[in-house]
């Protein structure tokens, strides 16, 4: 498995997600202007894959546009999930729809057991919940990072990951 994710919240409304996989870089730049916190978003997802739903969605809406994600596991090999990113023109408030219709807006997918794609994003995010202890760092990401949906995740995370 050649994967890889690391996430930054920037200042000022923005965060950016790198994904690597198969000697491939895909870069998301998200903004955190709308209503809906794009790492509340994920977290709840990942909670919802760790409470064994089969499938969640969510967007990243970046100015304009965006990328959906799809974690999906996989019926023939349970301890893992499909992870899928397509993009997307619309912007927030527009009907999405099912994107999956169009394979060609597939920036990228892989393969990757449950467990390590949550410990990937848990210390991306666990990171991030560190840095915010520091007042200059935190400053200008005040209200970026949802830290009550975190500690439920992290929770969650811990006995489910044997982290």
């Amino acid at each position: 498995m050649k994967v890889n994710i690391s996430y930054y919240l920037d200042e000022c409304g923005w965060s950016s997600c790198w994904i690597y996989s198969d000697d491939k870089l895909y870069e998301l730049s998200i903004t955190h202007i709308y209503l809906e916190c794009p790492i509340y978003e994920c977290l709840n997802a990942l909670i919802g894959i760790m409470e064994g739903q089969i499938e969640r969605k969510f967007n990243w809406y970046g100015e304009p546009g965006g990328d959906q994600i799809i974690i999906r596991e996989i019926p023939t090999d349970k301890h893992k999930v499909l992870f899928k990113v397509i993009g997307f023109s619309e912007d927030y408030g527009e009907e999405i729809g099912d994107l999956e219709r169009f394979p060609e807006k597939v920036e990228l997918q892989f393969e990757i057991k449950k467990i390590q794609l949550i410990r990937m994003f848990y210390f991306e995010f666990k990171k991030i919940s560190v840095l915010m202890k520091d007042n200059q760092f935190a400053e200008k990401r005040n209200n970026d990072f949802p830290f009550k949906k975190f500690t439920e995740f992290e929770q969650i995370a811990k006995e489910y990951t044997k982290l």
